[in-house]
């Protein structure tokens, strides 16, 4: 993937965990799983272990979003670096040849 498509991609993650939907979506999620996990019966071990799984991979997908949005940025800050280091060497052949 090239830098500036994971800069795309970072801009995607970031509009989709700012969308009120999503994080509406989100508070839902984490609060019927919570809400499940305390309807559970103790004696329902397999029951609260589906539950705690659910709130870990809610959790690692909000994550994987996140390090979307890391890597983005990092790759806009790369493909800016890169952007600065071709107009300065430009303006450094144009001093040779203009003096």
């Amino acid at each position: 993937m090239t830098d500036h498509q994971t800069a795309q991609q970072g801009v995607d993650a970031r509009l989709v965990l700012e969308n009120p939907a999503y994080k509406a979506a989100m508070e839902s999620l984490r609060a019927q799983v919570v809400q499940q996990w305390k309807d559970c019966p103790v004696r329902d071990k397999e029951g609260q272990l589906l539950l705690l799984q659910l709130a870990k991979l809610t959790d690692k997908f909000e994550g994987i979003l996140n390090g979307l949005v890391e890597s983005g940025k990092f790759a806009d800050h790369k493909i800016n670096i890169d952007k600065e280091r071709d107009e300065s060497g430009a303006r450094k052949g144009l001093r040779r040849v203009f003096g």
